[in-house]
């Protein structure tokens, strides 16, 4: 349950991320409220879990390095959408699923056999057909590092989501402290972001964008607060729980594009959703 909830957060995430344009949302500054927002939803909701000093300063350098990460990956995401292209951007981070997936068995010592490798060739596929459209050829090989950097940017996220409820935390850390401490390093990084750009002139406070961040931040903190959970929770491998996180959200925001955005409902789309349901039942039935 904890998995399906953080696929459904996340995929909340990405029609709020949609409608924002429509909204004028300034994306940026609704993205740094939302880690505030966040931070202050694990901290309002385990306050009794808060560790000792002694544990806290060992969890610390974890959170700031998920924090470093939330908040570059973001920022270099909007680059890389403005100079490769939205769809190009899109794949590049979704297809950094591949990557995690083969690096968390690797290090689990977990032999690569078909019932491994069959599901996970089938997500990357689907996910890719998912993902792909066709869009005006704006890219550059000058701007080729930032899908690189995304691509094993969002890998190293994973694995540090993963390493830090299976290994690093100390015995005891609550799932929901951590990741509430991970948004608000992000928060802070991002807002000394906004204030230089301020000072800049490059972009003006607008309360509505705030007040957008506000709405996007409970379900921000959710879909990683119960995607760091289901480690410890459901009955499956870490290299299962990723696949079915990732594979779930394309999905979920296919559906949505659809059914909420009027997105058109191509072949190819058919296909890749059929080829990542089949990646998720597989997945569960044989991994």
């Amino acid at each position: 349950m904890e998995l399906f909830l953080s696929v459904l957060a996340s995929s909340l995430i990405f029609v709020l991320f949609r409608s924002f344009p429509a909204w004028k949302i300034d994306t940026l500054q609704a993205v740094i409220a939302n880690y505030f927002v966040a931070f202050a939803c694990g901290i309002f909701l385990f306050h009794d879990h808060i560790p000792a000093s002694a544990a806290l300063e060992t969890g610390m350098p974890y959170a700031l390095l998920c924090g470093v990460l939330f908040i570059s990956l973001f920022i270099l995401m909007g680059l890389s959408s403005q100079k490769n292209g939205v769809s190009t951007t899109s794949i590049s981070v979704k297809m950094s699923m591949a990557l995690s997936v083969i690096l968390v068995l690797l290090i689990n010592h977990t032999p690569l056999s078909w019932t491994n490798v069959i599901p996970l060739v089938a997500a990357i596929v689907g996910v890719f057909l998912v993902s792909f459209s066709k869009q005006g050829n704006n890219q550059s090989k000058g701007n080729l590092w930032m899908l690189l950097v995304l691509f094993f940017g969002s890998a190293g996220l994973d694995l540090v989501l993963y390493f830090t409820n299976s290994r690093w935390l100390p015995n005891g850390f609550h799932d929901g402290v951590f990741a509430a401490l991970g948004f608000l390093m992000a928060g802070i990084m991002g807002l000394g972001y906004f204030i230089i750009k301020r000072i800049q002139g490059k972009v003006s406070f607008d309360r509505r964008s705030w007040i957008g961040g506000i709405i996007l931040g409970i379900p921000n903190y959710f879909s990683i607060y119960l995607l760091v959970k289901s480690y410890n929770t459901l009955n499956l491998q870490p290299h299962q729980i990723l696949s079915l996180a990732n594979v779930g959200v394309v999905i979920f925001a296919a559906i949505l594009g659809v059914t909420l955005f009027k997105e058109k409902f191509t072949v190819q789309k058919t296909i890749g959703l059929i080829l990542c349901l089949a990646a998720l039942a597989f997945s569960l039935g044989f991994g």
